[in-house]
């Protein structure tokens, strides 16, 4: 993975020190580090995947972070049993594979639907964030600050670290690992279906 070329990544210092909540150390790493690879490399080599996953959020574009948050939540094993959470998902898929049309408002209205205090709502809301406008439909539009997606879906991944349904068993390893194939133009489904098969192992 480290091999295969980056994708067009985001890159504003000003933004990462005011929206990622770095750590001491993760702060240290990014002002020495001017390119979004390596600064991903040396959060990573340092064993900062909080700070790796933090900074990434708000460096994937927006389709691919959307897709981070839809591919962690699909890990939930209870996900068919939570109707509007899977609303919530399906819509922002949705959006990730139609990002042109109505689907971002479509995603706002499923994430209105869902329970804020779990992810997918807030999956839905990164594809909302993505869209053109904040603003209902029929008035002025309002467009969301570029950040908002990434901060949507890092805390989906935030509160799937404690979703009773994988009891703890996920962290920000698995989150890095599945984002850096993003970042590499993966699909990602080869890094989720790894952190699949190890809660499936128990």
């Amino acid at each position: 993975m480290a091999g295969k070329p980056l994708i067009a990544l985001r890159f504003q210092r000003t933004e990462l020190e005011a929206k990622a909540e770095l750590s001491g150390p993760g702060r240290a790493i990014l002002a020495a580090n001017p390119h979004p690879g390596t600064l991903i490399t040396a959060l990573r080599e340092a064993e900062l995947a909080r700070d790796a996953v933090h900074a990434l959020a708000l460096m994937l574009p927006h389709r691919q972070v959307v897709w981070w948050g839809c591919l962690a939540a699909r890990l939930l094993p209870d996900l068919d049993r939570r109707p509007a959470d899977l609303a919530a998902v399906s819509a922002a898929e949705s959006w990730v594979q139609n990002p042109q049309g109505g689907e971002a408002e479509r995603a706002g209205e499923a994430a209105a639907q869902a329970d804020l205090e779990h992810a997918p709502a807030w999956v839905a809301t990164a594809a909302a964030w993505s869209g053109p406008s904040l603003a209902p439909r029929g008035q002025a539009q309002v467009p969301p600050a570029p950040y908002l997606a990434g901060l949507a879906t890092r805390t989906a991944l935030i509160l799937l670290q404690t979703d009773p349904a994988l009891a703890g068993r996920v962290g920000y390893g698995d989150w890095l690992a599945i984002g850096a194939a993003l970042m590499h133009g993966d699909t990602g489904s080869i890094a989720q279906g790894t952190v699949r098969q190890r809660l499936a192992g128990g």
